[in-house]
């Protein structure tokens, strides 16, 4: 579902105040690419990120798993899935991996490869893709050993009551989001007004150097 920037920013902002404009604006420009790459609403990922992380870029988990915005596993992430121990014993490869996850963008990114790979797997073991069955899978409740998946649970109920809330402020804020989506729809015309003023601007030809002077002036 597509969302404008004001819209996620709103979002955000509306659970998380302390959140600055530019980092929510920053937070809501990912949000929306990833949401329309893997087909997710992007109020979901605020609500995902509100549950796991607080909107804290940050943010570790207490065990050392989980890393950043949405809390994701580096474990199952790039190098560190070539570990044998990537929490005791990573390589410099999963150091970096790891420190990459602490950047919102790319946290968000990843974010939203795992929500398309959980929803892929819940519609293979369960034939149902619903978002309270892949939310549950990603939050980690699945079982091989009891055959459970994408069991919906209090968890993944959180996540999706707090998506209707922001959907709910949404819509009461609706003229004000119209509003800012004017206004930064004005600053990037007025930015690209300047960029195609810089590039069309001619370019002044140096000036002829004199000659330089032989030996005492001849």
């Amino acid at each position: 579902m597509f969302r404008t920037i004001a819209t996620i920013a709103f979002a955000i902002r509306f659970g998380h105040p302390e959140v600055s404009e530019d980092d929510a604006n920053r937070y809501a420009v990912a949000l929306q690419a990833e949401a329309e790459r893997n087909d997710f609403d992007p109020l979901t990922g605020v609500a995902i990120i509100h549950r796991e992380s607080r909107f804290t870029p940050g943010a570790k988990s207490r065990d050392g798993e989980d890393f950043g915005l949405a809390q994701v596993r580096a474990r199952y992430v790039g190098a560190c899935r070539k570990d044998k121990n990537p929490l005791r014993r990573p390589s410099e490869a999963c150091k970096a991996v790891k420190e990459s996850l602490l950047e919102p963008e790319e946290n968000i990114a990843v974010m939203g490869e795992i929500i398309a790979g959980h929803r892929k797997l819940c519609k293979q073991m369960k034939a149902n893709s619903s978002m309270l069955g892949w939310l549950a899978s990603y939050q980690g409740s699945n079982s091989k050993k009891e055959n459970r998946w994408c069991v919906p649970s209090d968890g993944a109920r959180s996540v999706v009551k707090y998506r209707d809330k922001l959907v709910w402020a949404v819509a009461k804020a609706k003229d004000q989001i119209e509003a800012t989506d004017r206004a930064l729809a004005q600053q990037a015309e007025e930015r690209a007004k300047v960029a195609d003023a810089r590039e069309d601007a001619p370019v002044e030809e140096a000036p002829a150097e004199a000659p330089v002077p032989g030996p005492r002036g001849s």
